[in-house]
């Protein structure tokens, strides 16, 4: 008993730090055309539990999609309702918001990347779900350790995509503060 819950708790703790925080790794081929994993203790949890692998990637695509639903609505809300809007205002009052279309713009580019970097991680994460773990091992490993770069650049994606926010938040800031000086000085000029 004592066996398996050290076992699975090892398992729990492999695969989520290879998937969530772990640098991407490769498999290299040795000389007789096996796989050499570089990740020895992913791998031999892979051969050793593939079952229990499995499991725990399910867990980790449930979580992952409700993320994704929570980050894609947010994104979606800022991109429309926020930036969208004060752009279109700024250009119908015909002001200098050049800085903040250009991150608006941006922004916008990132977020489709985001959207089909997601999709292409899904499929692969889907399609490790649904693969033959016990009679194709090795393979199984090579496909796990490129879901788990796909990850990396949806992670990478999300990042971009709040450093683009806080952009535009410091810009929106510098705007503002340049509209309050204009309007200052068209106060002081009328009297």
């Amino acid at each position: 008993m004592y066996r398996t819950l050290s076992t699975m708790a090892a398992l729990i703790v492999f695969i989520v730090a290879s998937l969530v925080a772990a640098p991407v790794s490769h498999a290299v081929s040795s000389e007789q055309g096996q796989l050499k994993p570089d990740d020895s203790s992913l791998y031999s949890l892979v051969t050793m539990d593939c079952l229990e692998v499995k499991f725990k990637l399910n867990d980790v695509h449930r979580r992952d999609k409700l993320a994704r639903v929570t980050l894609g609505q947010g994104y979606d809300n800022a991109s429309t309702n926020l930036m969208g809007r004060l752009n279109s205002r700024i250009v119908e009052n015909k002001l200098d918001g050049g800085g903040l279309i250009k991150i608006a713009a941006d922004f916008e580019k990132s977020l489709q990347k985001f959207r089909s970097d997601y999709t292409k991680y899904d499929e692969a994460l889907v399609t490790l779900i649904k693969a033959d773990c016990q009679s194709q091992m090795q393979t199984y490993y090579v496909n796990l350790q490129t879901t788990k770069e796909l990850r990396a650049t949806v992670y990478g994606d999300v990042k971009a995509l709040d450093d683009l926010m806080t952009q535009y938040h410091e810009a929106y800031k510098d705007f503002r503060k340049t509209i309050s000086v204009e309007e200052e000085k068209r106060a002081n000029d009328a009297n």
